[in-house]
């Protein structure tokens, strides 16, 4: 017998030798008993059941079981001819082949000493609790279901589950999946059995033991009921109904949005460290259950997991933003449906601020898809980059088609993993947009862009106005050039109309033409805030007598009858347009576009911070001497705006004031002195100042009919006025509260180019 058996196994095909965990089979079913639970020592005592099907034809296995030591291992097919256990993976080897296609059942027998790290593993909870956190955020990989229960430990391997937890009878196991009975074992023991039917990730089934009670409710949702349920420390119970006063309106905003709710139950259980999301069993850190709604945002959070990461889970570490990113936008866009629609705008505009200037720092520059496993569940990188761009998505497909492109992909991908590119495919099937150029410039590249529209030109066409537009696109961080660009301008009429479109082009450069029934004094990029685009934004109404400010700018209302609307961006790009004006040296780094309408008469003051800190790619020396340049939009040229430079400003701080300033787009700027302070040029020439010496006010003027700017000069050549003028042969130069001194003033052409140059005495 012995020798035809040997005969049939030369005839199979070969077999595949173990060499990783889950290599050569799929788990179906786990089958975990944990009891003798030490919360003096740390201990445990398990048992698993494993059932797999194999793949291919495989003679060995390998699980991962981590700190636990295996004391037995047996199979239902075949005897185990050896077991052994190195470093986190249990190797298991048969005394025959098990073919493709056949299934087992593997018991483990285990026991010892549980493992965690600061957050993850098993946590012993004072001396009456302890529970699982599925990943660990030092541990590479993550997963952290190996320390409990032997398993394939990753984010693609699901497998259904049933739980055997026995207690001494004064606690209770909470576990993933329903409730299927608490059996009274006679012996001061309970075990309970808990089920989860689904397939889920080995990280995203759970236990906590201790002394919890049930606060408990229902939801009618869109599949018949789901039964909420809360577990607690006796010492909670009262804190906990207005901790999730909101949970039945979070989960039917998720319904409406998402899909119906994919598993069990939402359960929820205090533990000393969370949140994570456990199916049916989220962990929720105790120092969350207020009493109060301080700790909503954790709760939508984790509950919206349920969709975006245990219902299709990302394939691996590195596109964590497909589970982390998407529960953090979830986690704010709930508070639209609860709170309102501009408490969601303001939350992810501050957002979007944060991720932006995030963004633009070298350090930071990486794909989203690709992160490194050290940044997995690092907050800006993942979170919260993740979020904004989420949002820029939901806003460049449109919400509507965008939630419903979500809705068809959890469907299509629900209890499996899925991938960056995946999810693109998806939506792109799904909406019919593609989307592929989305996801080169927001996923795959470093970085993020930045995008600019500016009006060109205006053109009457009858009782109408066509616009040409001026749209640009930048990759900071990258050298990507985007497709498929899509971003957002609000134009506004002189009766304070607004109207927004989406305009698209493909590279650096586009155009685009918008015909409006008003001639617009204004055109806002990305209004609302809501695309990760280079910029940072804030706009707000102002009221007399208040003051404003953002990004370095100050706005503050001298004189006003009603209110004035203003809009501040700071783009985080050099101008695209240099003057080229000789010694003139432009700001590399960013530039403003300021928006103002008055409902009513207003005089507002507008204020420039500068510091060498900030602006050190142009303030280097003393020799640099900051201005401030000005146009109306793209269509001008820049050129020096009439400011006052305050009097105890130095070369390395201080401000600029542009009294009543016009909208438009404003750059900080700087002179180089040694070209400015030419002695041979005093006197030189027609440039007349009277009187000289001078107090309070000047008149200069000159020969001929002229166009261009006069500008007062400190002896060091920073600039402390400036002033424009056009078709005329002088002006009257009102002057600052300055020391009696020296001083030059300076006549620059229209184009910058300085002319002329005379001293003036101020007594």
């Amino acid at each position: 017998m012995k020798k035809i058996f040997l005969f049939l196994s030369l005839l199979l095909p070969f077999a595949l030798q173990a060499q990783s965990a889950g290599e050569g089979f799929d788990v179906k079913h786990y089958e975990i008993h944990l009891w003798d639970f030490d919360f003096a020592n740390h201990t445990l005592q398990g048992e698993t059941f494993v059932e797999i099907a194999a793949t291919t034809n495989i003679n060995a296995v390998v699980l991962e079981l981590k700190s636990l030591t295996a004391m037995d291992v047996a199979c239902d097919f075949t005897d185990v001819e050896s077991f052994s256990q190195e470093s986190d993976f249990l190797t298991i080897n048969f005394a025959e082949t098990i073919l493709a296609g056949e299934s087992v059942i593997l018991d483990v027998r285990y026991g010892g000493s549980t493992f965690n790290e600061s957050w993850g593993g098993v946590h012993w909870w004072g001396s009456d609790y302890v529970y699982n956190l599925g990943v660990g955020f030092d541990s590479q990989p993550h997963n952290l279901g190996k320390t409990w229960f032997p398993c394939v430990d990753n984010f693609t391997d699901k497998a259904h589950y049933d739980l055997f937890i026995t207690t001494t009878s004064d606690k209770k196991a909470v576990c993933g999946g329903n409730l299927v009975e608490a059996t009274d074992n006679g012996d001061g023991t309970t075990t309970w059995h808990w089920n989860t039917p689904q397939e889920i990730a080995t990280y995203h089934i759970s236990f906590a033991v201790g002394n919890y009670e049930l606060w408990e409710d229902s939801y009618r949702g869109l599949n018949g009921n789901v039964a909420i349920q809360v577990y607690a420390k006796p010492n909670q119970m009262n804190k906990v109904p207005g901790t999730f006063v909101h949970i039945k309106e979070i989960i039917a905003f998720y319904e409406e949005h998402l899909g119906a709710y994919p598993f069990n139950r939402v359960g929820y259980v205090s533990t000393e460290k969370g949140c994570m999301e456990h199916t049916d069993n989220i962990a929720f850190a105790a120092s969350l259950i207020t009493g109060n709604t301080s700790g909503e945002s954790y709760v939508a959070h984790e509950l919206s997991h349920m969709w975006s990461g245990n219902l299709v889970t990302c394939a691996e570490a590195g596109d964590m933003w497909l589970n982390e990113g998407f529960a953090q936008f979830w986690g704010v866009f709930y508070e639209a449906g609860i709170y309102g629609e501009p408490t969601f705008q303001n939350t992810i505009s501050t957002k979007v601020d944060q991720i932006v200037n995030w963004c633009n720092t070298p350090a930071n520059w990486m794909p989203l898809n690709n992160i490194p496993l050290d940044l997995t569940y690092d907050n800006k990188a993942v979170y919260e980059r993740g979020a904004v761009i989420v949002n820029t998505m939901m806003n460049y497909m449109g919400r509507e088609t965008f939630l419903s492109a979500m809705r068809d992909f959890f469907q299509q991908y629900a209890f499996q993993a899925a991938t960056s590119q995946q999810l693109c495919e998806a939506l792109t099937q799904s909406s019919g947009i593609d989307m592929n150029g989305f996801f080169d410039t927001y996923v795959y590249s470093s970085g993020m862009p930045f995008l600019y529209g500016s009006v060109a030109s205006v053109t009457p066409v009858g009782n109408q106005f066509e616009v040409q537009l001026d749209l640009r696109y930048q990759h900071i961080g990258d050298t990507h050039i985007g497709q498929n660009n899509k971003y957002e301008l609000t134009f506004i009429g002189p009766d304070f109309q607004l109207v927004t479109q989406k305009l698209g082009w493909d590279g650096l450069h586009g155009n685009a033409i918008v015909t409006l029934d008003f001639e617009p004094v204004a055109v806002i990029n990305d209004l609302n805030n809501n695309w990760l685009d280079g910029n940072t934004q804030r706009y707000f109404m102002l009221k007399p007598n208040n003051t404003e400010s953002f990004a370095n700018f100050l706005a503050k209302a001298e004189t006003m009858a009603d209110s004035s609307f203003v809009s501040v961006v700071n783009h985080l790009v050099g101008p695209y347009d240099d003057p080229l004006i000789e010694g003139l040296t432009l700001s590399p780094s960013h530039f403003w576009t300021i928006s103002r309408y008055d409902f009513g008469e207003a005089n507002i003051r507008g204020q420039f911070n500068y510091s060498k800190s900030q602006e050190n790619d142009i303030i280097q020396s003393e020799n640099d001497s900051i201005t401030l340049l000005y146009r109306k939009n793209a269509s001008e040229p820049w050129r020096e705006i009439e400011h006052t430079l305050h009097p105890q400003s130095t070369w390395q701080l201080g401000r600029i004031y542009v009294e009543d300033f016009p909208s438009g787009d404003y750059a900080f700027a700087v002179w180089n002195k040694e070209q400015l302070a030419l002695p041979e040029q005093e006197g030189i020439g027609s440039l007349k100042l009277y009187p000289n010496p001078a107090q309070g006010q000047v008149v200069v003027g000159w020969k001929g009919v002229a166009e261009g700017q006069i500008v007062l000069c400190d002896t060091e050549g920073r600039t402390l006025k400036t002033a424009l003028f056009a078709q005329t042969e002088q002006i009257t130069l009102a002057l600052p509260d300055l020391a009696p001194g020296c001083y030059f003033v300076r006549k620059l052409d229209k184009n910058g180019t300085i002319l002329e140059t005379q001293k003036l005495i101020i007594k």
